[in-house]
């Protein structure tokens, strides 16, 4: 495990443990999407949740940055969380679960700049 990779785990030991989740939308997406890229020296390759999910999740949460998300951006974004737990590997099983808490604590902070009303 890489040095970078070990304090993206601490970061978000932090998040899960003292409630540092309560980030505003942008710096919460550049986390994300901060630890996605983290990880992409630890993907194997070998299965498609983290060969093609993570990058298309990297694609998802530069939408949210450019301000062109919408409500399927966020359940295409969810899919693809579900999808990553069926990863044959614990890096596809970590990435998964990790961006499932992060969804799960701060989903009103994803899905309010693509709400309707």
């Amino acid at each position: 495990m890489t040095t970078e990779s070990i304090n993206v785990s601490r970061l978000f030991e932090k998040w899960i443990l003292d409630g540092d989740t309560k980030l505003n939308e942008i710096d919460l997406v550049l986390k994300i999407k901060e630890y996605l890229e983290s990880q992409h020296p630890e993907i194997c390759g070998k299965c498609t949740p983290c060969r093609d999910g993570v990058v298309k999740m990297e694609a998802l949460l530069d939408k949210y940055i450019d301000g062109t998300a919408t409500i399927k951006t966020l359940n295409e974004l969810e899919s693809l969380v579900i999808n990553l737990r069926a990863s044959r590997c614990s890096v596809g099983l970590d990435i998964g679960k990790n961006i499932e808490v992060v969804l799960e604590n701060n989903y009103h902070v994803l899905y309010k700049p693509v709400k309707k009303y």
